[in-house]
Parts: structure tokens; C-alpha cells; sequence
């Protein structure tokens, strides 16, 4: 099945823009269940465990999908069938050195084939005030899901100057774009949490979230512990109230929708 075809109908959803509902919607990246069960059983195994412990939505990741992938659309309705919002998550950059990113309008069917509320992808390298084609941008954007960029691991697309950058510019280009927050990121790229909320907080409209530990040498996802918690909600008085958030750190054991229920419960108490 072409992903290209028609799409199926998108679930109702707290809007990612205004966070209006008294509950902040959360989700439940894939990801958290661990690579090997999705490459075992695929990501539409673990979406009754969502329905089952009352997430609003799920985000599919493309990094997981099998090679060759096509059934954006039977995915989709998978989702729909158990009440469940998609936020689409390709690892793609949206610019490379001098223009936009080759993978860009793929990636943008495939989220619209899965009935996405949003589609987050990379920063790339961002070429900066007059090379990029906004134009082109607003173009592609025009009848596709509400596009966010993430910050990453990389210096190029992970730290705060790069970001700021693209979002102020693309905001006087009058080009749609927003962000995915992603507060465990920062730690890779040495940057400040904290900083990047007064400077980026009016451009997000996602926020994933994840504890980081200190593993020997690298640094790895955990389960946020309280203190990580506490930090998180001075964090949020500078981003939009309400904001829809999702867990992307991991969930393991041996009651997998009790384990998320409490931890979906945790995020919607910040």
C-alpha cells in the first residue's frame, strides 16, 4: 500500500499549540520499550498496552520501522482503532548545507498517510538567514502535518545558537515551524537546559522528556528521578502551558501497562 494513499481519520486530540486541556495530553515514544522488542514484534504491538494504560497518543518512530515499510496508512488506522493521537519521529535533518533536506517530502507523506498531528525530525545543518528557501518551506508545509524541529545529540543541531537561529528566522519568514524540547538532550551537547527554555520557550509545542545518567563514560536515558522532576517543573514556567509531552525514556519490567500508567501518570503532574 502506497503511503501516499488516502489517510485515515485523525483521532481527537488536545491541540499541540494550546495545551487548553486541564490534563496536559501525554504519549509514549515506541522507543522506550527497547529496540529489540519493536525489531521483534513492531510498533503496532505495543499500542494496546497504550490504549490500556490511558496515554493520549504514541509516537511511531521511522528508525524503527521494518526496511522496505509501506503501510503508513494500515499503521495509522492502528492507531485510530485504539484511540490513540501519532506524532511521526524521523531521524532526517531538515536542511543540509546549502538546502533543504532530499528526504523532506517523504517524510512529510508518511506522516500524513499515518494521520500525524505533527511530524518532528532534525535540525540538519541549517544554512542560516538568506540561504535557506523558506519559500520552499512554506510551500511543503502548506498541506502537511504541523512540522517541529527536535534538538539532538549534535553539535550542529543540538545546540542552543543553531535552533534560535532557524525558529527566529523561520518566524519572520512567516514559515510555520516549531519545536520538539527535548529535555534530556542537552546534556550531550554540554548546553543548559534552562537557557534554552527563556531563549526557544515561545517556539515549543512538544516536549519529550527523559532522565539522564551518567553510565562510566556515557551518558544514557533512565527513568527521571524526583529531583530531575523537580528541575523539569521550574523548566516548564517558561514554555506554554499544557504542553503536550512524551515519554522517551525507558519502560521495562514485568507489568508493562502498570509500569506506564505510573510513569504517564508522573508526566502529567509536572
Amino acid at each position: 500500500m502506497s503511503a501516499t494513499s488516502s489517510s485515515p481519520r485523525m483521532v481527537s486530540f488536545p491541540p499541540l499549540l494550546t495545551g487548553a486541556e486541564d490534563t496536559p495530553a501525554t504519549l509514549v515514544a515506541t522507543s522506550a520499550y527497547g529496540h529489540a522488542a519493536i525489531t521483534t514484534h513492531g510498533q503496532a504491538a505495543v499500542l494496546p498496552w497504550l490504549n490500556a494504560a490511558g496515554a493520549d497518543g504514541v509516537e511511531i518512530r521511522r528508525e524503527l520501522l521494518p526496511a522496505g515499510f509501506t503501510d503508513f496508512i494500515g499503521l495509522g488506522r492502528a492507531c485510530a482503532d485504539q484511540g490513540l493521537a501519532v506524532v511521526y519521529s524521523a531521524p532526517s535533518g531538515l536542511w543540509e548545507t546549502d538546502r533543504l533536506a532530499a528526504t523532506l517530502d517523504q517524510c512529510l507523506d508518511e506522516a500524513a498517510a499515518l494521520g500525524a498531528i505533527a511530524i518532528k525530525v532534525c535540525l540538519g545543518h541549517y544554512p542560516g538567514g538568506s540561504l535557506a528557501d523558506w519559500p520552499a518551506l512554506r510551500e511543503r508545509l502548506a498541506a502537511a502535518p504541523p512540522l517541529l524541529v527536535e534538538n539532538d545529540q549534535t553539535p550542529e543541531g543540538g545546540t542552543l545558537e543553531p535552533l534560535a537561529a532557524c525558529l527566529e528566522d523561520a518566524t519572520a519568514a512567516g514559515c510555520p515551524l516549531g519545536m520538539t524540547f527535548d529535555i534530556g538532550n542537552w546534556h550531550w551537547t554540554d548546553g543548559d537546559p534552562m537557557a534554552a527554555a527563556r531563549r526557544l520557550g515561545p517556539f515549543v509545542r512538544y516536549l519529550h522528556c527523559k532522565g539522564v545518567v551518567l553510565d562510566g563514560v556515557n551518558l544514557r536515558a533512565s527513568v527521571p528521578d524526583d529531583g530531575e522532576l523537580s528541575a523539569w517543573r521550574a523548566l516548564l514556567t517558561h514554555l506554554p502551558a499544557g504542553l503536550t509531552r512524551a515519554i522517551e525514556y525507558p519502560l521495562q519490567g514485568q507489568d508493562l501497562v502498570a509500569i506506564t500508567t505510573e510513569q504517564l501518570a508522573r508526566l502529567r503532574r509536572l
